[in-house]
């Protein structure tokens, strides 16, 4: 079932994917990340830009993130 994002905070459908951006990639890395991983990558953080509101909703693979914590 390929249901339509709505946003969060107006219920709008008018959503843009973007990527977050500063000196380069902003990535989220899970606390309880097995070491090696910290140390080498995170899990890439993109966002949904609602253009009727200006809300921002960020998203991360949520299978990236269990693929590399202690407890999935």
């Amino acid at each position: 079932m390929n249901e339509e994002k709505k946003c969060l905070r107006c219920g709008g459908t008018n959503l843009q994917p973007s990527d977050l951006q500063s000196t380069g990639k902003i990535y989220s890395r899970p606390k309880d990340a097995k070491l090696v991983t910290v140390l080498t990558t995170g899990v890439p953080v993109s966002a949904l830009i609602c253009l009727n509101c200006g809300h921002v909703e960020l998203v991360v693979d949520a299978e990236r993130v269990r693929s590399i914590t202690k407890n999935p």
